[in-house]
């Protein structure tokens, strides 16, 4: 795991961008504590901050080929090196044990279709320095991030949105971005930056960057089976077989590892397999004041406490369990923190116990944590999946979320319809429909995928990589998600079950309460309404110049007031509302 940067400029020498390189590496020291390097080439400058995790002393990075052609900077964990290893040891003679050096032998030798080979997750960056051309990827679910930019002849990449902005005058919000984060916050932050001129390399993409300019393709997509498995029973047993070879591939070896036990399907399952492997296990889980008496019948995805789940699986799996408790008196804090934390925007309120969590690892000594994500989005996991008017548009989903306030120019030109229209032709470009209650649900599906999940992983490194934690995804495992694509939904929806083939598969790995769980996703505080109004008036009166570009101001301050009470979805408007203000002022942004 690392942080990686580059730049590249073919009217000069690669030696005039090292000093932005390591500024670049400097803002990102947090994901790679452990040693850094820079390498200067003929017009490219390569950049790494290490957090070490496979081969300590010969891992080092950027790492370069023996001839002096391929130089690599990368982030992630390819699970299967070792298989891969064997496999080109015939043509590259092996200086490491670190799988780094099979990542770049398999792109200097196999090229682009070296990507379906690695099964984990990574963003790369690979300069052949003969054909003075560059190669950036990024692994199919986008675990691992990657953010570029191409202005005035220079191309630069790196991990964290942050970094870059570190090399611009004074960054500007992007307009379209920043209506998408309000408007549909689980989808935003995936397609575009909310910073004008970054980009953001799109899961399953890769980019070549030559003279010519800049060319980007897609290697992997969620793509439609040519024929649907109906046998329930072969593909709950062959998901049996994946899952545990997943999570055995996935837990480090040279590391003690850390688990988010929510007491819930994915994540008990995962703790359970971890210690089927024999690995001493430190569990954690999130409990905020009061949070046994939260209105959970009317809550919209957090459906039930997690504390006595979660303590209850920890018992049968035999994990050294830990309870993380969020004082509300810090929100107004903790909120600033988030927002300088998270660059693409707090989405969630649940990211508040992300953040708690990853700080709780870290202050265990832990450097690796696994987390149940990207189980729900590709097994059908969440219940509103089962609302046949919920799945009938995205504009549907938008609504049933809540819509904002915009002010008068957006609500004039329709924004939010437009945005829904673009969610829609997204799906159609795949050859999805919205015709029919089954068409609807795969289109869903894929939007989920698409833009939820990445969304979703980005917040789990974002926040795990803070406090310098490697976040682990079994359920990103290359052969767990192709098995994944090909389930109908007749089978992963069974019996008006969310996620039904997946606790089938999990049937006699893990506590058989846990395995039955409904869905409830990670707890967010509800109590937290009244802080929340007396941050949003503070935000509107330092920011509200800022925040009138697309809200309706006087509609917002109406929810400050201390004798409203507020929804689900006013609470997490107020939310997202003080972000953009505390965003705004952390990387001091300009309106569009």
């Amino acid at each position: 795991m690392c942080a990686i940067a580059g730049m590249v400029c073919f009217e000069q020498p690669a030696e005039a961008l090292v000093p932005a390189v390591k500024l670049m590496l400097h803002r990102m020291r947090h994901r790679g504590p452990d040693g850094s390097g820079v390498l200067a080439k003929t017009h490219a400058a390569l950049g790494n901050a290490r957090l070490s995790l496979v081969d300590l002393a010969g891992g080092s990075q950027p790492m370069s080929s023996p001839d002096g052609r391929w130089h690599l900077t990368y982030n992630g964990e390819v699970y299967n090196w070792r298989e891969l290893r064997k496999a080109l040891s015939t043509q590259w003679i092996f200086r490491t044990d670190a799988d780094t050096e099979v990542v770049l032998a398999a792109l200097a030798l196999w090229g682009e279709t070296a990507l379906r080979q690695f099964n984990g997750m990574f963003a790369l960056f690979l300069w052949d320095e003969l054909t003075q051309t560059g190669f950036a990827a990024r692994d199919g679910l986008g675990v691992k991030p990657l953010v570029y930019t191409h202005a005035d002849g220079v191309f630069a990449f790196c991990s964290e949105a942050k970094a870059l902005v570190a090399t611009l005058a004074m960054p500007r919000a992007n307009a379209d971005a920043v209506l998408e984060y309000l408007v549909a916050p689980y989808f935003s932050g995936v397609e575009s930056s909310l910073f004008a001129t970054l980009n953001h390399l799109l899961p399953g993409q890769f980019l070549r960057i030559s003279r010519a300019g800049v060319e980007l393709k897609t290697w992997w997509d969620w793509r439609l089976p040519d024929e649907w498995e109906l046998d329930g029973d072969h593909l709950a047993a062959e998901l049996h077989h994946h899952l545990v070879s997943g999570v055995q591939s996935t837990l480090p070896t040279e590391h003690p590892v850390g688990a988010f036990l929510s007491g819930g399907l994915d994540s008990t399952l995962l703790c359970a397999l971890s210690a089927r492997q024999g690995r001493e296990l430190k569990t954690f889980a999130v409990q905020f004041q009061g949070q046994a008496e939260f209105d959970y019948l009317s809550s919209l995805i957090v459906r039930s406490d997690d504390t006595p789940h979660a303590s209850a699986a920890a018992r049968e799996i035999g994990s050294r369990h830990a309870m993380v408790s969020v004082p509300r008196q810090h929100l107004s804090e903790d909120l600033r923190i988030l927002a300088s934390v998270n660059d693409a925007l707090p989405a969630w309120e649940q990211e508040l116990a992300q953040h708690h969590l990853a700080r709780a690892v870290a202050e265990a000594g832990l450097r690796c944590v696994l987390v149940g994500d990207a189980a729900d989005e590709t097994h059908y996991g969440y219940p509103f999946l089962l609302d046949a008017e919920a799945t009938r548009s995205p504009a549907h989903i938008m609504q049933r979320f809540g819509l904002p306030p915009l002010n008068a120019e957006l609500t004039g030109s329709n924004a939010c319809q437009k945005l829904a229209a673009h969610y829609e032709n997204l799906a159609e470009a795949e050859g999805h429909r919205w015709d029919t209650p089954l068409a609807r649900l795969l289109a869903t599906t894929y939007l989920i995928v698409k833009r939820w999940l990445p969304r979703l992983l980005h917040n789990g490194d974002i926040h795990t990589m803070a406090f310098s934690i490697e976040a682990r995804v079994p359920f990103a495992d290359q052969q767990v998600v192709e098995l994944a694509r090909r389930v109908h939904p007749s089978l992963a929806l069974h019996c008006g079950s969310e996620k039904y083939l997946l606790r089938q598969a999990a049937r006699g790995l893990m506590p058989e309460a846990n395995r039955t769980r409904p869905k409830s996703s990670l707890p967010k505080d509800q109590r937290a309404a009244s802080a929340y109004q007396r941050e949003g008036a503070l935000a509107i009166k330092a920011s509200g110049d800022f925040l009138g570009c697309w809200l309706d101001l006087h509609a917002i301050q109406e929810l400050c007031r201390p004798e409203r009470q507020l929804t689900e979805a006013e609470r997490a408007l107020l939310f997202r509302v003080i972000s953009l203000h505390h965003w705004r002022q952390c990387y001091n942004v300009r309106k569009p």
